[in-house]
């Protein structure tokens, strides 16, 4: 009865231990992402950008590790530059180039998240910080909070369903600082054309991007060509 109340007892200092090492929560996570190889997915994109004009779009998205990614479709569409389907598991899996720190604990739709910040060694690009929600139960990241230095602060949500496994969101919700992102010259020809408010000219306004994902295929080694072409 000792020894197995020593094993409980021993158990739950590790889970503690883990929950308390953001380290061990990373190392979790990169287990996961190293599952996947390559992945294909249909993705359906709504976009409710202030001053710029986007329907709804439907395509399809290819990834390889560690961050080859395109999405091919029909159109013209924006994502912001640091996108939260191409860098976050390369971001996190590289672990010699961030240091890690934990930040205290908060519930995100249910689920009781440890906040671990991501801070960057070298100043190679122009992240400033990298902010992970991390469910402490089932090591997913629920929600980020990236800020660069070009682009200012993008948040996401992510929502898990059918491919939790390999950390493969059904749907994410992308928020952003419409003022601090770079639009193309060709988006910005869609801008619409209402009268300027100069009372709103400083004003910060947040965009919204929601990107939802059905009939994933993973590891099926695609051709490396999908990923040259641009339209579905």
């Amino acid at each position: 009865m000792k020894k197995i109340l020593v094993l409980v007892m021993s158990l739950f200092s590790v889970q503690a231990f883990a929950i308390d090492d953001p380290n061990a929560l990373i190392r979790e996570l990169n287990k996961r992402f190293s599952q996947v190889n390559d992945y294909t997915a249909h993705v359906r994109m709504t976009f409710d950008i202030p001053g710029v004009k986007m329907n709804t779009m439907n395509g399809k998205v290819f990834f390889k590790r560690p961050d080859r990614f395109r999405i091919r479709t029909k159109g013209i569409f924006f994502l912001p530059k640091q996108n939260p389907l191409q860098n976050m598991s390369a971001m996190l899996l590289d672990t010699s180039s961030y240091t890690s720190v934990m930040s205290g604990y908060e519930v995100v739709k249910g689920k009781k998240c440890a906040i671990v910040n991501i801070i960057p060694l070298k100043n190679v690009n122009d992240l400033i910080l990298g902010k992970f929600w991390i469910d402490i139960k089932n090591p997913l990241v629920l929600k980020t909070q990236i800020t660069t230095k070009n682009n200012g602060t993008i948040e996401t949500e992510n929502v898990y369903v059918a491919n939790s496994t390999f950390t493969l969101p059904d749907q994410i919700i992308i928020k952003l600082e419409t003022k601090k992102i770079k639009i193309s010259k060709m988006l910005a020809a869609d801008l619409n054309k209402k009268s300027k408010d100069t009372s709103k000219d400083n004003k910060l306004e947040t965009g919204t991007i929601v990107l939802s994902f059905s009939d994933y295929k993973i590891n099926t080694k695609f051709a490396d060509s999908e990923l040259e072409k641009t339209e579905e």
